[in-house]
């Protein structure tokens, strides 16, 4: 069972009256009258400004043409009804730290290409990009990691580190934190402790952003995923190596391990050493579990992604567990957020509820409201519930989520699941390449 970390005890931040804190809907959704909290944007573009009361038309060419799209509506009587926890500073430093991120990679990738090589290059937007979301970690201890897009496509190889790059530093963050606190003279968390734990996050991010440069000749492959070849099996399994080996000569010692130690599992499955433990560079079993997570969630290149939830609940608490360090899963369960504050779920009563606050220990359990009847329409101001926090509630449960039946993960069965699956032999697809 996920137990409490000192990263669960952090101070919440609630949203001050004033500041209305929006509902997050799908475009399927949405209904005519509603209005936007915030502006509607793909690709960079603004498709509709913050404002705007949607009219039938725009609903229609929004399911049609971005049926992904977050789209945040206000709603004024679920501000009066419970303060929402306030996440907007964290989202804000997320999209900027994967845009900067993202236009890094894209001229780093733009030079490799012609090269094959990092040696003699400069990584001075690199380096910014790490001093910006390292500064931030020092100045915001409690942040959460958000799962939400760039706003920017720089293809898979470029979004991939990025989005790895940043829940690395704010897992690794959070484990740094833990380290410091009187949980790591626990006997089970005596590896965590303050002395033994890197102060500096500097090789972690660095890691990230160049754990997979020898794959960049595969970007083709990424773009139309299916089979791979004999040849594109070899490149994948030995692009640890291959990708340490290509670190311009000033970067720190600690990366080039970091990056080939990144795909070992803590059971003695992983390559290319079949290292176990704590044998494996801690950096390197965080960014095991960013890097897995990640590519399990990358919906737009692989077919067999899935949701942020189950990825969520198969990696921390379902069959695939035991590839991954527990410790870092249980801080990892509770600094990811796969419900966004504002975010409408489908409950096992048939009703829908408002995501208000994070869990506090298991982001899977987070807080609502209920305010939505059976066909999802808005409840009277007298019969809305709430707030419930559901790892305090296990008659209440959330069944959907995006429209995805998610109702299997909170069953009692399965739920503290002790099954364990052998780790695949080889791999014929990228996406079994990368998880779990």
């Amino acid at each position: 069972m996920p137990g409490r970390s000192s990263c669960a005890d952090r101070p919440r931040r609630t949203c001050p009256r004033g500041l209305s804190m929006p509902l997050y809907l799908q475009p399927s959704e949405l209904e005519a009258g509603m209005r936007l909290a915030k502006p509607v944007i793909c690709d960079r573009r603004v498709l509709l400004p913050a404002g705007r009361v949607l009219n039938p038309a725009e609903i229609d060419n929004l399911r049609k043409q971005y049926p992904r799209a977050n789209i945040y509506i206000l709603d004024p009587v679920l501000d009066e009804w419970a303060r929402f926890q306030d996440d907007s500073r964290d989202s804000t430093v997320a999209l900027a730290a994967r845009e900067k991120l993202v236009d890094a990679l894209s001229g780093v990738r733009e030079k490799f290409a012609s090269r094959m090589s990092l040696r003699g290059m400069s990584l001075r937007g690199v380096h910014e990009a790490l001093a910006y979301i390292t500064q931030y970690l020092q100045q915001h201890p409690d942040a959460t990691a958000m799962v939400m897009p760039s706003g920017k496509d720089g293809g898979y190889l470029i979004e991939h580190p990025a989005n790895v790059f940043y829940l690395s530093l704010v897992v690794g963050n959070a484990v740094r934190g833990l380290a410091q606190h009187d949980l790591a003279r626990r006997s089970s968390l005596r590896s965590y402790s303050r002395a033994r734990f890197p102060v500096n996050l500097t090789p972690l991010g660095l890691a990230a952003l160049f754990m997979d440069v020898a794959l960049w000749p595969l970007e083709k492959v990424f773009e139309h995923p299916g089979p791979l070849s004999a040849e594109e099996r070899q490149i994948v399994a030995e692009h640890p190596a291959a990708s340490a080996a290509t670190l311009p000569p000033d970067t720190p010692e600690a990366v080039a391990e970091i990056i080939l130690r990144h795909h070992e599992n803590m059971d003695g499955t992983g390559y290319p050493g079949g290292l176990t433990g704590e044998a494996i560079p801690l950096f390197a079993r965080i960014l095991r579990i960013a890097d897995a997570f990640d590519a399990a969630t990358s919906r737009r290149v692989f077919r067999e992604a899935k949701s942020a939830p189950r990825a969520l609940w198969e990696m921390t608490v379902g069959p695939y567990a035991q590839f991954y360090d527990p410790v870092v899963l249980k801080i990892f369960g509770s600094v990811v957020q796969p419900f966004p504050i504002g975010a409408k779920v489908r409950l096992a009563c048939g009703r829908y509820g408002v995501v208000v606050r994070f869990g506090e220990r298991f982001s899977l359990l987070p807080e609502v409201i209920i305010a939505f009847d059976e066909n999802g329409q808005r409840l009277p101001r007298g019969k809305l519930e709430g707030p419930f926090k559901l790892d305090r509630r296990p008659d209440i449960r959330i069944a959907a989520y995006e429209g995805e039946d998610i109702s299997d993960l909170y069953n009692s069965g399965t739920w503290y699941s002790s099954i364990e699956v052998p780790y695949p032999a080889s791999f014929e697809t990228l996406f079994e390449s990368l998880y779990p």
